[in-house]
């Protein structure tokens, strides 16, 4: 069953629906950091006539349009900030804790100095361990493991490693090792903190992972993370006691009869320094939940659903000269997962029948990007979804503020018995001006014989047409001109 299912529709190019919603009046969202209020109708610009405000209407929508699209160019290359050597360093910093927490637990240790380390270079489990990094620590390089699976690392260490590719020889027939990649960069560890595992029996689990900061290489290289010690939390609430170590299997639990009550991750803050970029993520913030049913075989089927999702992330950067926050919050209420979520006979998750789970949705977009590297455009986004049926996703309020001029839409999604979008009508109004539109189930705008889409009105009066010929759209209006998105 597709459950938890967003589709993304379109308005000139992206608008919203579907997903999941409410059988009650009750709010499934709360008014924290990650849920802005839905946005209301901007005030009325009466200095423009009628057909003046059919047209700036148009001209905003077309706006809009290529605004989205500096947006869209300006985040394309997110995954790239980091060169491919920075990337690979990167993964291969946080292979350290992990590579040393395991070596430290299958040998009993508890602490590892420098001089620890370097005695321990020619050790083939050492060695093993650490698979291709060798470390060569400065005096301050420390880790820590207590006797409740609680790991620290601080301090300084040079790190070398080895990649390998068999490679086919022609000369002896045979496939050998060749070093592929090569690298000696330095990491800094500041106060890393790994306690998501424990040796204590419970029914409500609560770890953590964090750092105060992480320094990757150096000069223009240099890669730095910032955090906290505690930035990331995790918390579990368990049926029954359980022992969450690094060998602990929530399937093997789910098979003793044990299921997640309630699981909530938090991340308060992470940053992300590197080249001429920087990428904020904070206020993050992931909860899910168990449903289980025993079948006529007496098996436990158990399946875990998530119910909220939200983060906050901006990021700057120089070229294109980008300065964007961006908050998502999709929230369902758990309650109604608890009394509407069902699994049935076998094994498949369905709503209980003529119910429903509440659900909202809260995108943002704020800030200023830097288009064709000469105009600054300043943005201003809001969109807030809510399910307000079994088969309805309503968007309660999109604004969108291009350069000082704002759009309105407010619009209707329909969901077929498998949660897929069958059709989707919206408005899109500023000041007095209006246009209905309307999308197919497979999100391409419906159009009449002659490729109209919508009546362009004010006031309840016709001033034009928005057409589509050909995938070219065009606003035709009463005086005779034309606007072409």
């Amino acid at each position: 069953m597709k459950f938890f299912k967003l589709s993304a529709l379109a308005l000139a190019s992206t608008l919203a629906l579907a997903g999941c919603g409410d059988d009650n009046n009750n709010s499934s969202s709360s008014n924290g950091t990650n849920t802005p209020d839905v946005p209301v109708k901007p005030p009325v610009d009466n200095s423009l006539s009628e057909i003046e405000q059919a047209k700036e209407m148009i001209r905003t929508a077309k706006l809009f349009v290529s605004d989205n699209k500096a947006v869209t160019d300006a985040y394309e290359d997110v995954s790239d900030i980091l060169t491919e050597k920075q990337d690979t360093r990167l993964g291969y910093t946080f292979d350290i804790p992990s590579d040393l927490k395991y070596y430290m637990e299958e040998n009993d240790v508890s602490q590892l100095t420098a001089a620890d380390i370097t005695a321990l270079a020619n050790d083939k489990e050492f060695e093993t361990a650490l698979g291709n990094i060798v470390l060569t620590p400065e005096k301050d390089f420390l880790a820590t493991l207590n006797t409740d699976g609680k790991f620290t690392l601080t301090g300084s260490t040079k790190v070398d490693i080895e990649e390998y590719d068999y490679v086919y020889n022609p000369q002896t027939g045979l496939y050998g090792p060749v070093v592929v990649n090569q690298d000696s960069f330095k990491v800094a560890f500041d106060g890393f903190e790994d306690a998501l595992s424990s040796n204590t029996s419970t029914d409500n689990f609560n770890g953590s992972l964090g750092f105060k900061s992480i320094n990757i290489g150096t000069g223009t290289d240099i890669v730095t993370l910032n955090s906290s010690t505690k930035g990331a939390t995790v918390s579990g609430q368990f049926s029954d006691k359980v022992v969450v170590n690094d060998e602990f299997d929530i399937n093997d639990a789910n098979r003793e009869g044990i299921t997640l009550e309630k699981a909530v991750i938090k991340l308060s803050s992470l940053k992300l320094t590197a080249n001429d970029s920087v990428i904020e993520a904070k206020d993050f913030e992931f909860a899910a939940l168990d449903v289980s049913r025993k079948l006529a075989d007496n098996s436990l089927v158990v399946r875990t659903i998530p119910y909220k999702f939200a983060i906050t992330g901006k990021m700057t950067k120089q070229k294109p000269m980008t300065d964007v926050e961006i908050t998502l919050n999709a929230t369902a209420n758990d309650a109604d997962i608890k009394k509407f979520i069902i699994i049935d006979e076998v094994g498949d998750i369905e709503e209980a029948a003529n119910k429903y789970v509440g659900m909202e949705i809260v995108l943002s977009i704020k800030g200023k990007v830097t288009k064709e590297s000469t105009t600054t455009i300043p943005l201003d986004f809001q969109a807030n979804l809510k399910r307000t049926a079994r088969n309805v996703i309503e968007l309660q309020g999109l604004t969108a503020s291009v350069e000082g001029k704002k759009l309105f839409v407010t619009g209707k999604s329909s969901l077929d018995n498998n949660y897929d979008v069958v059709s989707t009508q919206f408005t899109v109004e500023q000041n007095k001006a209006s246009i209905k539109l309307k999308v197919d189930a497979k999100g391409d705008f419906i159009k009449d014989k002659m490729g109209k889409l919508g009546d362009i009105m004010v006031n309840g009066k016709d001033y034009g047409d928005l057409m589509d010929n050909d995938g070219k759209v065009t606003a035709k209006f009463t005086d005779d001109s034309l606007i072409i998105l």
